[in-house]
């Protein structure tokens, strides 16, 4: 054991020691974090840019303001008629919307016809839609309207002909309209009038259910699969070009002499394996902490995110030492290192998430760890029914696991015939 820290020691000095390794654990995987992040992040925040100009300026004209500002995916600019006229001509948004003078009085005599003024390019695809919500919400109005207006007459009525209760008598008809509004406004604020239970094509065109769908709070959202699409792809990178010691050592040709004393082998190989894991670690909290403070998103708050990146840490660690193996110069791995990341990560979805489009693409990119961490944190990521038996258990775990161990075993044989 005492060998075994002392070679790991050693490791770490000399990494820790090593400006372009440093370089290489921090400011890179920073960059390529923020760069995706924010890309993402202005992807998932664009929204649809609409000018409207209200010449009518009245409380009802506000509240259609109002409501269609809560609508996702729209962004609400508002202008005079003129600007918005020649925003729409300078294709700055997809359309305008006027709110004509007397746009209260037309709502409250129940007229609807000629209230608001679309404006919209002919290549416009989104004006028609924006229309139909803008007409939904007058909708809203003209119902609150009604509402509000048969619960007053109603109360006249039932006062006329002395039927009111003791406790409604005397009550405010303003105050008694505007009480009836907000009650019927409040219930189109209710739940969804229906449910969809989503389901997935796979490449043969059989519909199945899919538990990977997100629709229950499982899965990652973009910003979360584009952090860990890198940091998968940037763990493969470090830990392939850090496990150049075994090339090193037997360009140097003193690999024969260390591993010619009793137990050296050992020492040696499980040393070096504990310093590609700190390295991994290292890698794994550093972008933990970029993802928290710049992006705000949790990337392992969850135990199953936790355990898929451990998983496929020491897959990784385990390839890389049975390729390393068969290398014999640091040109052959300078070189190599790079290209082989870079393929496995692209086939694996590091950069474009393959696992998820399903077919044979889907297929291809299991033939990779990368492919199949990535997979995992599509089935088991931020899921709250986790089950660690569940995930050891999933054919992909097991294929890595399975994997590291006989890769590791491999490696290990392929060092302690060099002696010889």
């Amino acid at each position: 054991m005492y060998k075994i820290l002392t070679v790991f020691k050693y490791k770490l000095k000399i990494l820790l020691s090593d400006k372009s390794f440093m370089l290489a654990m921090t400011v890179i995987p920073l960059i390529l974090t923020i760069i995706t992040g924010y890309a993402l992040k202005f992807e998932k925040e664009n929204k649809i840019p609409i000018a409207i100009c209200d010449l009518d300026k009245s409380d009802y004209s506000g509240t259609v303001i109002d409501l269609i500002s809560k609508k996702d995916g729209l962004k609400i600019i508002l202008t005079d008629e003129e600007t918005a006229i020649k925003m729409v001509k300078d294709y700055k948004v997809e359309a305008a919307y006027i709110i004509k003078e007397g746009f209260k009085e037309n709502l409250l005599q129940g007229n609807t016809k000629g209230i608001i003024e679309q404006v919209s390019s002919p290549s416009s695809i989104a004006s028609n839609m924006i229309g139909e919500i803008i007409g939904g919400e007058i909708s809203r109005i003209i119902l609150n309207i009604a509402a509000a207006d048969w619960v007053v007459n109603e109360y006249n009525s039932l006062k006329a002909d002395n039927r009111l209760k003791s406790t409604y008598e005397g009550k405010d008809t303003d105050a008694l309209w505007q009480e009836a509004w907000n009650h019927t406004d409040s219930l189109w604020v209710s739940g969804p009038a229906m449910t969809i239970d989503y389901v997935e094509t796979e490449g043969s065109g059989n519909i199945t259910a899919d538990s990977n769908v997100n629709k229950s709070g499982a899965g990652t959202d973009s910003i979360s699969s584009a952090a860990l699409g890198m940091l998968v792809a940037f763990i493969m990178f470090l830990i392939m070009f850090n496990s150049s010691w075994l090339v090193e050592e037997k360009e140097n040709g003193t690999l024969k002499r260390i591993i010619s004393g009793p137990g050296a082998i050992s020492a040696l190989f499980a040393g070096n394996i504990l310093s590609l894991i700190f390295i991994g670690f290292m890698q794994i909290v550093l972008f933990a902490l970029i993802c928290t403070i710049i992006f705000r998103v949790n990337l392992f708050t969850q135990a199953s995110n936790i355990c898929i990146i451990i998983i496929y840490l020491f897959s990784v660690i385990a390839l890389s030492l049975f390729i390393s193996s068969f290398l014999k110069t640091r040109m052959q791995l300078q070189a190599g290192a790079p290209l082989f990341s870079i393929i496995t990560g692209f086939i694996g979805g590091c950069f474009w998430n393959f696992p998820q489009t399903g077919g044979f693409v889907k297929v291809i990119s299991l033939f990779t760890p990368q492919g199949l961490a990535l997979d995992l944190f599509n089935i088991f990521g931020n899921s709250g029914n986790f089950s660690l038996v569940n995930l050891l258990t999933s054919w992909q775990a097991v294929v890595l696991l399975i994997s590291s161990i006989i890769l590791t075993g491999l490696s290990y044989i392929r060092i302690k015939d060099l002696r010889y």
